[in-house]
């Protein structure tokens, strides 16, 4: 005999559903936002520690000023803030599965 599924399953998978998706998308603007914060902070970083590293950095990603190619390189890494946010609430959701 087939078994009836309680009908707050499905209410359940979408609650968690939208909890998972507004996670993600959470994480991933604060990840943007730091990452922002930190591209700031490189300039004072090489003040304080005499280096070029910041500066270097910062030249690499405006990719010699051509607009384009700047726009490819944002896209890049918010995808890569995006992965990160997808990877960290998928992790977060099996660890709260174990305990």
């Amino acid at each position: 005999m087939h078994s009836k599924t309680p009908p707050s399953l499905p209410a359940e998978s979408l609650k968690r559903t939208a909890v998972k998706t507004v996670a993600t998308v959470a994480l991933t603007v604060l990840l943007i936002v730091l990452m922002r914060g930190g591209l700031t902070a490189l300039p004072w970083l090489d003040h304080v520690t005499g280096g070029q590293v910041g500066t270097s950095v910062l030249q690499f990603l405006a990719v010699d000023g051509v607009a384009q190619k700047q726009q490819w390189v944002a896209i890049a890494l918010m995808l890569v803030c995006f992965a990160v946010a997808v990877g960290s609430v998928k992790l977060a959701e099996r660890l709260l599965r174990r305990s």
